[in-house]
């Protein structure tokens, strides 16, 4: 049994509700806070990835599978970036999921979501930036029996500026193929343009 996990192959998935807006200036000091994690870089930049708002409501899988895990994840992705005045700073913030799990049935497991509404709304900070924002996500991975820890990426854009956040609402979300108790944390990754990274874990969930 193998608990290393490669993506085999992208597949089609089905349209569900959700919002997806960006909120590039401030969004994070009015947030409520869930985890954050800090790196200075070799410039002396402090660059940090913020978990905020998280909220994951499980719902009983709409295809009456007992395989099927189903939840919608409403939250916050932010970064900062304490920089000098005029100092330009580019990176790329990724929202994702760690999916644990005790066993699978058949080896493989499918995950599906998509974020069909997507809303701009630029901040006070000129400089600040997000776009090629991933929309829609299906994929099927070979992951052996488990037990195992999958991480899969829901959300993603590039940024520039000194803070920004990624304000996801209702993201509907399945995993198929999961035996026994399954645990959801949610992560943000920060990666600066010259390599830096700094991931923040939000808070457990599990069915």
């Amino acid at each position: 049994m193998r608990n290393t996990m490669t993506a085999l192959s992208r597949t089609a998935i089905v349209a569900v509700a959700g919002t997806i807006g960006l909120v590039l200036s401030g969004g994070a000091s009015s947030a409520a806070v869930d985890a954050t994690n800090t790196i200075v870089d070799h410039q002396g930049r402090r660059v940090q990835a913020i978990s905020a708002d998280t909220k994951i409501d499980f719902v009983p899988p709409l295809d009456g599978n007992p395989l099927t895990r189903e939840w919608f994840h409403s939250g916050k992705a932010c970064f900062k970036v304490d920089v000098p005045a005029g100092d330009p700073w580019t990176g790329h913030i990724t929202l994702g999921y760690q999916v644990g799990y005790p066993a699978t049935l058949s080896g493989k497991l499918e995950f599906q979501y998509q974020t069909p509404g997507l809303e701009l709304e630029i901040g006070s900070d000129p400089k600040a930036d997000v776009f090629n924002l991933i929309p829609t996500l299906g994929v099927t991975l070979d992951v052996g029996f488990g037990p195992g820890i999958q991480s899969v990426d829901a959300a993603g854009g590039d940024v520039s500026g000194t803070e920004g956040c990624i304000t996801m609402s209702g993201l509907h979300a399945t995993v198929s193929g999961v035996l026994g108790t399954t645990t959801i944390r949610p992560f943000v990754r920060l990666v600066s343009s010259t390599g830096d990274t700094v991931v923040a874990y939000g808070p457990l969930a599990s069915i």
